[in-house]
């Protein structure tokens, strides 16, 4: 993206690695990954928990920008799934697809920055799993 004076803008790369995952996960056989929605919001109920399980929150934590090119997002995957062991392994299974090699296109590459480590949500008491990831995006060039 550019902006008005064509000038490149940084990139929503939370929203870049939502569009790869959604139907990376969708394409995908396995059992943790059935139904799965992604995104960059949870619910919006009191407990501000997911709407449905299981559930993607993609997030992102950190970001930095070598100009003019390429951006490096910190990327954070929570996974809400019915037990621990699910949530760790869809955010396992995310974490690869994001880390994977790939033709190239805006996102160049994925590389781990934290493995997926499960717990209990303090607020909805649901197992959870999280994980990270820096993210390389090309930001476009001038017009």
């Amino acid at each position: 993206m550019t902006g008005a004076t064509g000038v490149p803008v940084p990139l929503d790369v939370a929203e870049l690695v939502v569009r790869q995952l959604r139907p990376a996960l969708s394409e995908r056989t396995d059992p943790v990954a059935a139904g799965v929605k992604v995104s960059t919001e949870t619910g919006r109920d009191a407990n501000g928990g997911p709407p449905s399980l299981p559930w993607l929150l993609i997030v992102e934590d950190g970001h930095d920008w070598t100009w003019p090119a390429v951006q490096r997002a910190v990327i954070r995957l929570t996974c809400w799934h019915r037990d621990t062991h699910a949530a760790k392994g869809l955010a396992g299974l995310a974490l690869g697809l994001l880390c994977v090699p790939r033709p190239p296109g805006a996102v160049l590459r994925g590389e781990p920055v934290a493995a997926p480590i499960a717990g209990i949500d303090p607020y909805t008491s649901r197992p959870l799993a999280t994980a990270a990831a820096a993210v390389y995006v090309r930001t476009p060039a001038h017009r």
